[in-house]
């Protein structure tokens, strides 16, 4: 390895360069239906929400949502066997006020009124019937399945609760509604529901719930799941799913300490308990840095949380001593690999082939805990004092390591945050043409977590 000074100034990067390789995988992310928490008094009820069968109408539910117009709102109305009611109501300083009703939307009507889902309540005419296009702030859960009842009046379900929202549902079943409406003055209050202490079964407010599954949860360079390849302590991953953050892409910076702070917008990633640094955040991606204390475990467990919210449950996955992974440029996993030239700092590709003898820079993650006398904090932006792999990094081009001699520098890069790998190396003879390059640690590879391979333009 050459001395420290040379590759503190062959090192010196800006974190502008890891925000591209890392937040741009933005355009990557995994999608699914979003999920909400209702917050009752009487316990959570989390609703997956389906826009992907009606669209206008989730649309104007998360429109009163975001307005805040559900908060301290009641199930208004009960009818046992059949229905809970709300969205009509909200209790504002011990007294219930209307909530203000939008513009009636589209009817959507596509989904049965199964037990457990949600639907959007409707207004009759003179006659009786429903108005199939007159929804607007109220809805309704179905607390036994009401198809034939409903479906032919075309009442439009929006969502779906599991078996712990369906338990909640039956609480609220179980009790007895009164007649409120002539000490209310509203009218149509004839059938609430009080729990034991005569308190309306209130809604505090509905908020959206992370949700990632363990194929949504990858290495930010190679996008391998974590489920086939497990975490590895200061490994750089991109979370996917819904709920994750704010509807805004929202990038870290570190303090004027040189660290990057463990919470982001709202968000925070917890592995065993310990909250990892956050790289950005966004409704459907996240990217952290794996906190280097997993390094001792088996395994680790992961939740996300947004606002203080959390899913009803973890992600497990086994802990391994490396995955290093190599950046791509085109930020897929696959293609040519994120490499510039030294000391041009030209990016390396089909159209600006590297020739034998140039100094290369490669830019990967996932190269496990450093020594003892060189490791730095999780979130550190790595200075003058450089991490250096406890497990030698080495280089693989076509299947063939190079020699110590052609590697320069294996450890943390200068100026990114602690958990961006650099391997500086010299390009040894080679053919003309497209090289497939790998890192190896021990017995993780990026041929593992990069199947598909990582390549090298040659002149």
């Amino acid at each position: 390895m050459s001395d420290v000074s040379y590759n503190s100034r062959l090192l010196h990067r800006t974190s502008a360069l890891f925000i591209l390789l890392a937040g741009s995988a933005i355009l990557y992310g995994q999608t699914s239906n979003p999920t909400y928490r209702f917050n009752t008094n009487l316990g959570n009820i989390d609703v997956v929400l389906t826009p992907n069968v009606a669209p206008q109408t989730v649309a104007n539910f998360l429109n009163y949502v975001n307005q805040g117009l559900y908060n301290n709102s009641i199930f208004h109305r009960l009818v046992n066997g059949f229905v809970a009611q709300g969205g009509g109501y909200q209790l504002i300083n011990s007294t219930l006020t209307p909530i203000p009703a939008g513009a009636a939307i589209p009817n959507e009507f596509n989904v049965t009124n199964a037990q457990g889902t949600i639907a959007m309540a409707l207004t009759s005419n003179s006659s009786g019937v429903a108005e199939p296009n007159s929804a607007t702030s109220e809805w309704f859960f179905n607390l036994v399945s009401n198809g034939g009842q409903l479906d032919s009046q075309l009442f439009t379900v929006f969502g779906q609760t599991n078996a712990a929202g369906i338990a909640v549902l039956n609480k609220i079943n179980a009790l007895t509604p009164e007649d409120l409406s002539e000490s209310t003055g509203f009218s149509d209050l004839t059938t609430v529901p009080l729990t034991s202490n005569n308190a309306f079964v209130l809604i505090n407010s509905i908020v959206p719930v992370p949700v990632i599954t363990s194929q949504g949860f990858e290495s930010a360079a190679s996008f391998a799941s974590s489920s086939l390849t497990g975490i590895s302590p200061g490994e750089i991953v991109a979370i996917f799913g819904t709920g994750l953050g704010p509807s805004q892409l929202t990038v870290n910076a570190p303090n004027a300490s040189g660290v990057f702070s463990n919470s982001l917008a709202g968000t925070q990633v917890f592995f065993n308990g310990t909250a990892a640094p956050v790289i950005y955040t966004s409704y459907n991606q996240v990217s952290v840095v794996a906190p280097y204390g997993i390094g001792s475990l088996p395994t680790v467990s992961i939740t996300v949380s947004y606002n203080g919210t959390e899913p009803a449950s973890n992600l497990n996955f086994p802990v391994r001593a490396a995955n290093p992974a190599i950046f791509t440029l085109n930020s897929s996993g696959t293609g040519d690999g994120a490499i510039e030239r030294f000391p041009a700092y030209d990016v390396i590709g089909a159209s600006n082939p590297a020739s034998v003898g140039d100094t290369l820079i490669l830019f990967g993650e996932g190269y496990g805990a450093a020594t003892a006398a060189t490791a730095v904090s999780d979130g550190t932006v790595v200075t003058s004092k450089l991490p250096v792999p406890a497990t030698p990094v080495t280089v693989l081009i076509d299947g063939q390591p190079l020699s110590s001699g052609n590697i320069l520098y294996s450890g943390g890069a200068p100026d990114l945050i602690n958990g961006v790998l650099q391997v500086n190396f010299t390009v040894p003879q080679l053919n003309p043409g497209s090289h497939q390059i790998q890192l190896q640690s021990g017995s993780g590879s990026s041929a593992r977590t990069s199947p598909m391979g990582v390549t090298l333009q040659t002149k």
